[in-house]
């Protein structure tokens, strides 16, 4: 896996007890597409639980309703969903020997402004939406300063960050409410 976004959505996944598997081959029938790809297959035994996952870390951009208004087909936005288009679904349902699983797209932020419209557009494609501010402090809050990273360049970086003082841990309430 060469994408940083990736990584980190994998990171995510896995600390929570999901295994995963990248780049979930399948082919697309159209004249000369070729080959595509389902970004991330997740599953867990307990609780059980079974997704495929886009990531689009274009963290320079809001996640608006015009991600979903574009028709031009150079445009980046009109690929958002091919991830659970029929031949991605079939390499999904081929993957998991069944097609009760999640989909789950993974955005920078979500618009404020038409944050409920988007997430109804995207539950009406069966989409689960899940934002990186929701990633990142998991993998923060997991990542302690006095392990190493060997198997995650990302990881390791967060680890250096809290060791010298970039990213503060989290102090924790001693006393339950």
């Amino acid at each position: 896996m060469s994408d940083i976004n990736e990584e980190i959505v994998r990171l995510y996944f896995e600390l929570e007890g999901y295994m995963v598997h990248s780049n979930l081959k399948y082919m697309i029938h159209k004249k000369s597409s070729g080959e595509s790809d389902i970004d991330l297959a997740i599953m867990k035994e307990d609780p059980p639980d079974k997704a495929i996952v886009e990531v689009k870390g274009w963290h320079t951009s809001t996640f608006s309703l015009s991600f979903f208004k574009t028709e031009n087909k150079k445009d980046i936005r009109s690929r958002l969903f091919h991830f659970i288009r029929p031949e991605a679904l079939a390499a999904a349902n081929k993957y998991f020997k069944s097609n009760k699983y999640r989909k789950i797209l993974v955005v920078p932020k979500i618009s404020e402004n038409n944050r409920d419209e988007i997430l109804r557009v995207c539950k009406d494609k069966g989409v689960d939406l899940l934002e990186f501010k929701n990633i990142l402090p998991l993998i923060i809050d997991k990542t302690k300063i006095n392990k190493n990273y060997r198997d995650s360049e990302f990881q390791q970086a967060v680890r250096l960050m809290k060791a010298y003082g970039f990213v503060r841990e989290e102090k924790k309430n001693a006393r339950s409410s």
